[in-house]
């Protein structure tokens, strides 16, 4: 699993996040927790620095080209 940098609202800084999708396919990348109820499509950001969790929408990670998923 690759660590990316994605902006933690409880560090308020950019920080190194472990990425998880809710149906991937591969168990080992998984989502750890449930997500919102708004987060139907969501994907796990979890910082690695203070272990806080993000569920950002993909389209948002994409679009500014810092996550990359690959498989």
């Amino acid at each position: 699993m690759s660590v990316h940098m994605w902006y933690c609202s409880n560090c308020k800084k950019e920080t190194g996040h472990e990425v998880r999708e809710q149906a991937h396919h591969d168990p080992a990348l998984r989502a750890l927790t449930m997500p919102p109820d708004n987060a139907k499509d969501h994907t796990e950001c979890t910082c690695v620095v203070c272990g806080h969790v993000d569920w950002v929408d993909p389209v948002d990670i994409f679009h500014v080209y810092e996550h990359d998923f690959g498989d």
